[in-house]
């Protein structure tokens, strides 16, 4: 709305300036407006608010541990590094283990220890 708004506000300081006809001006503004229309579809999606954030992308994928999660540190998951957090801080994870990414927290990821990545430090 503040767009069109800017637009008429142009069209009339130009109207004015120029002593343009008002047929002009009511044509402008209304190809303004169809343009907007047209677009709308093809535009939509960038303004659309769902829960397909980046974080959420990383869910069932396999973090490696870089720091020791007791229950913070960091972890690895597709080159990138992540704050994590174990989801169960009974059983932190060492430097080296496999986690999977089960949830997340704002931006720091809920890890939890995997089949493979538990190894000889549970029995």
């Amino acid at each position: 709305m503040i767009e069109l708004g800017a637009v008429v506000l142009a069209l009339v300081l130009v109207r004015h300036y120029f002593a343009l006809p008002s047929w002009l001006m009511a044509t402008i503004l209304v190809l303004w407006i169809l343009k907007d229309i047209a677009l709308f579809p093809k535009v939509r999606r960038a303004y659309a608010v769902d829960d397909n954030r980046p974080v959420k992308q990383l869910m069932g994928l396999e973090a490696t541990v870089t720091t020791g999660l007791d229950p913070v540190g960091y972890v690895r998951v597709r080159g990138e590094l992540w704050r994590a957090e174990i989801s169960d801080p009974r059983f932190p994870a060492k430097k080296g283990e496999k986690t999977k990414v089960v949830d997340a927290k704002g931006i720091t990821l809920v890890v939890e220890r995997s089949e493979r990545g538990r190894g000889s430090g549970r029995a």
